[in-house]
């Protein structure tokens, strides 16, 4: 599909979403396409993380495509959901690690599929906001539970009830995004450096990470000890565990094989 691409390097892909005359807005076969990407990347098993980026230096994903909305009966409008869920909680939930590097406007279906992803960074002129109230919608692609989640419920409401945007530096502030960068330029080199740097860790332990924290909310400490002993219990059969702790001792890089 023109505009969306999948780059395939040592050890990463960088999933890119470039149609400028839209800001790279997402319509359904925009998402149907992305989805068909992630599995490619997630059936390749030496890709260990994945980078998603919009193209310019304006816009990450400005939103859903207004224009393909407004046309859209209650069944269209069902479907589309479905399938934007569908994309989004395979990337929250896949084993390798996301990262989003966000360029610019990050809005709507934007921001909803930024927030599947485990770490984000950004550019200085970054926004940030779920509008979808100003056009008499809501974020139907999981935005109200993941924002809440991410920035707390009354932080999440302000943003949502007004649809309110923020800048780059209210989103480091309120812990949407961990680092921000001066420029798009540099966040293009340092998004990629994070990502080799993610795709050199051990494959299996970042998978548990993962689980382990996405099973953790609202559960106590109590709760999970169990479950954290067992995982551990089982890291500690694998090669990647070895590996690691001998090479700490040895004070050289580990080699991990996914095993």
């Amino acid at each position: 599909m023109e505009g969306i691409t999948l780059e395939k390097k040592n050890g990463y892909a960088i999933l890119k979403v470039d149609v400028p005359k839209t800001r790279n807005a997402l319509s359904v076969p925009i998402v149907e396409y992305m989805d068909s990407l992630v599995d490619e990347v997630i059936a390749d098993k030496s890709m260990h993380c994945l980078l998603l980026t919009g193209g310019g230096e304006k816009s990450f994903i400005a939103g859903a495509d207004i224009s393909q909305l407004v046309k859209m009966s209650p069944e269209d409008s069902r479907y589309s959901i479905e399938v934007g869920h569908k994309l989004f909680s395979k990337i929250e939930t896949m084993d390798i690690p996301s990262v989003a590097a966000i360029n610019g406007y990050c809005l709507g279906g934007g921001l909803e599929i930024a927030m599947c992803c485990d770490i984000r960074v950004c550019s200085a002129n970054a926004k940030f906001g779920l509008p979808e109230i100003n056009i008499g919608m809501i974020p139907g692609w999981g935005g109200t539970l993941r924002l809440a989640r991410l920035i707390g419920e009354s932080r999440a409401k302000n943003m949502l009830l007004r649809g309110k945007m923020i800048t780059s530096a209210q989103a480091f502030d309120y812990g949407l995004i961990a680092e921000v960068y001066e420029d798009v330029a540099t966040l293009r080199v340092k998004s990629e450096e994070l990502a080799c740097e993610l795709a050199a860790k051990s494959p299996i332990t970042m998978k548990f990470d993962k689980r382990l924290v996405y099973d953790a909310a609202g559960k106590q400490p109590t709760d999970i000890a169990q479950r954290d002993a067992n995982t551990l219990g089982m890291l500690f059969t694998t090669y990647d565990a070895r590996e690691g702790l001998t090479a700490f001792l040895e004070k050289r890089q580990p080699k991990y094989e996914n095993r």
